[in-house]
Order: C-alpha cells, then structure tokens, then sequence
C-alpha cells in the first residue's frame, strides 16, 4: 500500500508538508509544488487511511451534502463537483435528503457521524444553524437567503442574468417576458431586478403584464404561456429563470401554433438534460455548478482544519448555449 513517506521520498519533500497538502491543512508552498504532490499522488493512487485519521483527529472524515429533492435536474453536476473535492481531500460524502428547517439532521451529526455539512440550496434555520455551532460542526451554504449570509457558496447571478438579457438584446428583442422562480425568495428577486435593471440600462421597460411566475420545474408554463399569446401586442422573446420552465414554454407555445424562435425566443437559465427538449434543445445561460459543489466541499474541509472562511462569490464567467430557441428580432 502507498504511503505518505512514498510519496514525500518521490517528490522530494517532507512527509508533513504531503500530510497537509492532502488534507487541505494550511501550509505555505507554491502552487507547482502542492500540484506536484497532488498529481503524484494520484498516480500512486495513494488512498488515506481515514479510520486511522479519524481517530487521531477524532473525526469521522464523512461530509454530507443536504438537498431538498433528488428529481431537480440542478443537483446532479452539483454533487459530481462535491464528490470531486471529497475523494481528493479523502473525506467519504454522502447525500441526505431534507428540507429546511433540517431539524432531522441533529440527530446524525449530533452523535459525531457527520463532520460537515453541505447545504445545495436554502441556508438553515437559524434554530438549526445555532444548534450546528454549538455542536462545534462545520457547514456551508450553495446559496444565500439574505445579504449579510456568512458562509455561502454562490454562483454570480448577476453575471448569468446579465448574459441572458444582453443575449436577447444583442438579437434586437425589446418586447420580452421574464418568468421568475417560486417561491419568491431573497434570490430569486434579486435575480428578477437584476434582469430588469438590465433590460432599463438599454431603455426597455418590462411592465407589470410581461413578469410571471412559476415553480422551478415549469408547473404553470402551460398557463403562462396562454397568456403570453393572448398579449397583444405579442412578446417577441421570453426569459425565463430556469431551464424546466423554458422547456415546457417552449412546448407549449408549439402546442398553439406557435413557431420557436421565428414568432417568439426563448432562453432558460442553468443547464441540464432536460435543455435537451423539446429538439432542437432550449438555449440557456450555463452556469458554473460543477464548481460550486467542488467549492463547496472545499470550504468545509477548510473550516475543519482551522482556515477562516466568511463567503464566496464563483468567479467563473456564466456561458450562453446557443440550441435553437432564440433568433433575431
């Protein structure tokens, strides 16, 4: 079996400083030489023995991710990243379903199961947050619920909300639909204003008639779009916050006898199988999610061994995916 001092004797160096490298542990080296003994690792495919580091640490080196449902289309490049970041800093991470307030969960990381948590969507309670603290376990959020939100990991909305209308403003459309995400949290209007406050940077006004609303997965598209063709003057593009709800726009507009994108354009955002129907595809704004679990994972690793950590924005630039749903005015 491959050992630390293996791998310190290859690249040269202590088998403290590959100790720290590999857990993630604060440590001054270059970023070549931490690259070195990562890739060096991997290809001795070293493994940690983590009943061995769990009892020196008194830890139980599991993390788990918590997610609201396992049938979002959003979760699954999310989770990929996390496990990612997990199998490289040897922590084993598993998937818990539960929806907020969490009060489930005290019962597992209350009996030291669980050394961090994950939360992929809302923040917890602050009853369950206090209780967290307390119980000296170290967790993250993928998404904030107010400003002031400590220990997030977010995707820049404001990018990806901006790509989505720059995208149809640059094809000429200025009478536009915006459909937001139920319910109507502190993200989810933050990202409504920040399309608007776009769209009146370059003198369109979207009023009252053009902002809908529906859940995440499309359920009022069908009378969304009902509306949408009985406007008068009719829209020539629709925006919409997910790509579930673009997709059943999209059908369902075709179901009138619409044509997608002659008569009407429409972008989603995120990205998923699902962007995949109706054929041709819906043309959506990818966002970095993949980076975000493998952040994710890595900021409560990093809060286990003592590194401060407040909140971060994905500095990634969100991607416009073109597939056929959109076209010039």
């Amino acid at each position: 079996m491959v050992t630390l001092k293996d791998i310190a004797v290859k690249v040269g160096v202590d088998v403290s400083t590959v100790s720290k490298v590999l857990q993630g542990a604060p440590i001054r080296i270059s970023d070549a030489r931490r690259e070195e003994i990562v890739r060096t690792a991997q290809e001795m495919d070293y493994r940690p023995n983590l009943m061995a580091r769990g009892l020196r640490l008194k830890r139980s080196n599991a993390l788990a991710m918590i997610v609201p449902t396992t049938t979002s289309y959003l979760y699954p490049e999310i989770i990929d990243g996390a496990e990612q970041a997990a199998e490289e800093r040897g922590y084993a991470l598993f998937l818990i379903k539960s929806q907020n307030p969490h009060t489930r969960l005290l019962s597992v990381v209350g009996h030291g199961r669980i050394d961090g948590l994950v939360f992929a969507d809302d923040q917890p309670s602050e009853e369950v947050a206090s209780r967290l603290n307390s119980l000296d376990v170290s967790w993250v959020c993928l998404n904030r619920t107010k400003p002031d939100d400590h220990g997030h990991v977010a995707l820049d909305d404001e990018a990806g909300f901006n790509a989505q209308a720059e995208h149809l403003l640059k094809l000429g459309h200025r009478s536009i639909v915006f459909v937001s995400v139920t319910p109507s949290s502190y993200i989810s209007g933050l990202c409504t204003r920040m399309f608007i406050d776009r769209m009146k940077k370059e003198g369109v006004d979207l009023p009252q008639t053009h902002l809908f609303q529906s859940e995440f997965d499309g359920g009022q598209a069908a009378d969304i779009a009902d509306i949408i063709a009985e406007l008068s003057p009719r829209p020539t593009a629709v925006a919409a916050a997910s790509v579930q709800i673009a997709s059943r726009i999209v059908e369902s507009l075709r179901a009138k006898g619409l044509r997608i994108p002659e008569d009407i354009s429409v972008v989603g955002y995120h990205d998923s199988p699902t962007a995949l129907w109706p054929p041709p595809g819906i043309t959506t704004v990818k966002m970095p999610s993949r980076r975000q679990g493998y952040q994710g994972v890595s900021r409560v690793i990093d809060l286990l061994n003592g590194v401060h950590f407040e909140g971060e924005t994905i500095d990634e630039r969100p991607v416009v995916i073109e597939r056929g749903t959109c076209a010039p005015l």
